[in-house]
């Protein structure tokens, strides 16, 4: 049971790591208001996908250990 938690600990640590990361790139980039706008669009989408990706992969793990 420990290896399911530290599994989850770490994909949380490294989700956090890549939104301080793209955070900290954006505001140290130079680019216009208009450039980082459609940027944080983009990757707020995609960051959705990824996370949508990812409950489908927990939701499957979950039934697999219930049969």
């Amino acid at each position: 049971m420990s290896k399911c938690n530290d599994c989850g600990s770490f994909m949380g640590g490294l989700l956090m790591g890549g939104i301080v990361g793209v955070l900290v790139a954006l505001a140290l980039a130079p680019q216009s208001g208009e450039d980082t706008r459609k940027l944080l669009k983009d990757k707020a989408s995609e960051l959705g996908k990824d996370i949508s990706d990812e409950t489908e992969t927990i939701k499957e793990k979950g039934r697999e250990l219930l049969t």
